[in-house]
């Protein structure tokens, strides 16, 4: 590693620590104070203090920023349906990307205006971002779905196969967010489907009885806060869930870890891209740019409406020591070659209607 590569490492962590804005070409285009804003819909943490004022100060481009609390196909469509520049910027899971993309509702990217070469490759070259050969969104944050557990009552070796959930001594223990494509995901990955979303009809069927099998042990299906708050209280053990229940619950003294059982997981993300109606296409790749780098990620990375992971290395180096060992950062080569390689994208699947209908008939049984 170079002498320079070492020196910007070190500027990248002292500004991260500082929450100081970073003036580096692959970041954002440092124009003294440039006018104008942009209309960024995005998820929650951007909200979150010193997120979005170093950008602010360093362009000069005023952010109006709309939190999202519905789904990826609202958002999706609300920018779709929306006059030309009521928003630039959104964030979506990247599982809705190609759809977008071939609805003609995103604009190109040009890989050479993003820190690309800084991310996880497995991150970088995401295959969901990009359709027919074309970028069209860039993922900032990201995570995965595997065993949430209760340490003082299971181990990890106990947590490593997704048999744990079917035992008969978790009966009722179990919790589940009401979101099919992750929980469905994940039990055919248990079934031994390495595509999990990418099934015949004889796979998918077995998918359905294996849901129904789970049903017992099931003891609520909820939203992310009813979830959460039935756990930390104690009445759930066991959730298909990652870092981003796992690693905020562990940080406020609650008895949870995750991990992704041996079978394998599927991961969530969110991948901003921008609208090509948008009438302000400079502040919008401006504003990329910086999301897409280390200031902003170590930031998001810990926000408080939950914890991610960061694609950026340079902001999961960024990140402190305990922060980094939580998320699972800790070790950069084994987390690209290790970690992720035990992952499947989160995508919608061919016959989604039929998955849906498969879940409502879970949670309904």
């Amino acid at each position: 590693m170079d002498s320079r590569r070492l020196r910007r490492r070190s500027v990248l962590k002292a500004a991260a620590a500082a929450g100081t804005a970073l003036a580096a070409p692959w970041l954002w285009v440092p124009r003294a104070h440039a006018a104008g804003e942009v209309n960024v819909l995005a998820f929650g943490g951007y909200e979150e203090p010193g997120m979005l004022e170093p950008f602010e100060k360093e362009t000069g481009i005023k952010v109006n920023l709309k939190i999202h609390d519905g789904s990826d196909e609202e958002m999706v469509a609300l920018v779709k349906t929306s006059a030309p520049g009521t928003f630039d910027i959104m964030t979506p899971t990247s599982a809705y990307i190609p759809q977008a993309a071939q609805d003609g509702i995103l604009m190109e990217l040009n890989d050479a205006d993003y820190p690309l070469q800084d991310y996880f490759p497995v991150i970088a070259n995401w295959g969901p971002t990009i359709v027919d050969g074309k970028r069209y969104a860039i993922v900032n944050r990201f995570g995965y779905y595997g065993i949430t557990y209760n340490h003082k009552k299971f181990s990890e070796a106990d947590a490593s196969s997704w048999a744990l959930l079917f035992d008969e001594k978790v009966k009722g223990r179990v919790a589940l967010f009401d979101w099919y494509l992750p929980n469905m995901g994940c039990i055919s990955k248990y079934n031994g489907n390495a595509n999990p979303y990418d099934l015949d009809a004889a796979a998918f069927g077995k998918l359905a009885d294996t849901m129904k099998t789970l049903r017992p042990q099931v003891g609520m299906v909820g939203n992310t806060s009813q979830v959460q708050q039935a756990m930390a209280g104690g009445s759930y053990d066991l959730a298909i869930a990652g870092e981003w229940v796992q690693a905020g619950m562990y940080d406020s003294g609650l008895p949870f870890k995750a991990v992704v059982p041996k079978e394998g997981g599927v991961t969530w993300d969110q991948a901003p891209c921008i609208a090509k109606n948008t009438t302000r296409p400079e502040n919008a790749v401006k504003f990329m740019q910086y999301i897409s780098g280390p200031v902003f990620q170590s930031k998001l990375a810990v926000a408080k409406t939950y914890y991610s992971m960061v694609p950026n290395k340079q902001a999961a180096e960024a990140l402190p020591a305990d922060k980094r060992e939580l998320l699972n950062l800790a070790d950069l080569d084994k987390f690209d070659k290790v970690f992720m390689a035990n992952l499947s994208p989160r995508k919608k699947p061919d016959n989604d209607k039929e998955w849906l209908a498969a879940w409502e008939n879970f949670k309904n049984s």
